[in-house]
């Protein structure tokens, strides 16, 4: 989100039936939508496969599904990141032993 609240604009986004009040910029409104519709899918999906449960525990499943992806992307960033500084040492070893 943009980093000067003169920047935002105020909308109002319902998540689990309950609407939260917040700023944010323009060419930032679209995708905050869609991300407040998949994370009320996402709920819902939760709500009627675990009918016994609250809506706390279905927003806690719902959050737990969001960061265990996160963490999960971050580990896959991190291994991308090292695979490729690995291949470009290497790549840098091969020429510098081609020039010996």
């Amino acid at each position: 989100m943009a980093d000067t609240a003169q920047d935002n604009k105020p909308i109002s986004v319902v998540i689990a039936g309950r609407p939260y009040p917040i700023r944010v910029a323009d060419d930032e409104e679209e995708g905050l939508r869609a991300l407040v519709k998949e994370i009320n899918d996402r709920f819902n999906d939760f709500q009627i496969k675990y009918r016994d449960r609250d809506k706390q525990d279905c927003l806690v499943m719902t959050l737990l599904t969001y960061a265990s992806e996160l963490r999960s992307a971050r580990d896959q960033a991190d291994n991308g990141s090292d695979a490729e500084l690995s291949n470009r040492l290497a790549k840098l070893n091969d020429l510098v032993e081609g020039m010996l």
